[in-house]
């Protein structure tokens, strides 16, 4: 087991930019930690209109901004209350994409900037189904759309004014595929290579979705990203695996800490915590600087050498 080591940025490190490397950490597994005023967070009364209206207002599992069609989700309530938090989460969301173009530039030239979630409620005993839980570890494999090998990079805030967040890891991509591939059906039969009819459905759906209906594109789907959630949902659904105390790496993230990871490459669960802004993107897998530890390209070989 290789748990992910954690490296906290130091004030010298953020304003070096590329120079600090933060690619090569983060697709080695890293998880990269900043300190609390490494950019400028939403103002004190848009996080306290967050943390105490939210939780009232939720329908789902989180409130979701979707840049892609500058839409809300998961949410209900009267047009102003959504209305501020679409600005809110827009605001926040362009912010955190300007601090990250300059720490790690070469992603930014052709990633796919993807919805930002506020997490309003406690993480600890949600009434969550299994596969949507986030107290139990997983690697990340969206439900809705697919990213077709290309990698999934999430930048984390906790905007709890008192408690830290904290989180678990069983270690990289790789031991949950050595140890539940087989469970898995990973590699899938055929590979992860898309074929003709998973181009032509792709092509179909993202063509449609450019119509004005963003929502479309969830449906989208490959080889790949379906044995990545087949690998997802079996990390859940194993109890022992679950219960096993003795696996676990744990990670705090104090109030106004930010952190990024490749959360398709990490284990991760969250044991505890409540108020958190995530953003999401899709970086591409030729954008990388080492793209053979990408899971798609570990899963590849794995299917040259079976």
């Amino acid at each position: 087991m290789t748990l992910p080591p954690l490296h906290t940025l130091t004030p010298d490190e953020v304003a070096a930019g590329p120079a600090t490397d933060l690619a090569s950490l983060l697709e080695r597994g890293a998880i990269a930690r900043f300190p609390a005023d490494a950019f400028p967070l939403p103002s004190p009364e848009d996080l306290e209109f967050l943390r105490t209206r939210l939780g009232q207002l939720i329908s789902l599992k989180n409130v979701s901004y979707h840049p892609e069609g500058d839409y809300l989700s998961g949410i209900k309530g009267d047009a102003e209350a959504l209305e501020r938090t679409r600005a809110i989460l827009r605001d926040h969301n362009l912010e955190v994409t300007r601090f990250l173009q300059r720490l790690l530039p070469e992603y930014a030239q052709d990633w796919h900037c993807g919805k930002v979630n506020f997490r309003p409620l406690e993480e600890r005993g949600r009434n969550l189904s299994r596969h949507s839980s986030n107290e139990l570890v997983h690697v990340d494999a969206f439900a809705s759309g697919a990213t077709h090998g290309d990698r999934t990079l999430r930048f984390f805030t906790n905007v709890n004014p008192t408690e830290t967040r904290v989180w678990k890891s069983a270690g990289l991509f790789e031991d949950m595929l050595r140890e539940f591939g087989t469970r898995s059906r990973i590699p899938p039969r055929g590979g992860v290579a898309e074929g003709p009819l998973d181009r032509a459905y792709s092509k179909l759906v993202h063509g449609i979705s450019k119509l004005g209906l963003p929502q479309v594109a969830t449906i989208d789907s490959s080889p790949y990203d379906r044995a990545m959630r087949r690998l997802h949902n079996t990390l859940k659904d194993d109890d022992e695996f679950q219960r096993d105390e003795s696996r676990w790496g744990y990670f705090e993230f104090p109030p106004y800490s930010s952190w990024i990871v490749f959360t398709d490459l990490v284990s991760h669960a969250c044991v505890h915590g409540q108020h958190a802004i995530v953003n999401t993107w899709t970086v591409r897998r030729g954008s990388l600087r080492l793209p053979e530890l990408a899971p798609y390209e570990v899963i590849a070989r794995q299917l040259t050498t079976s």
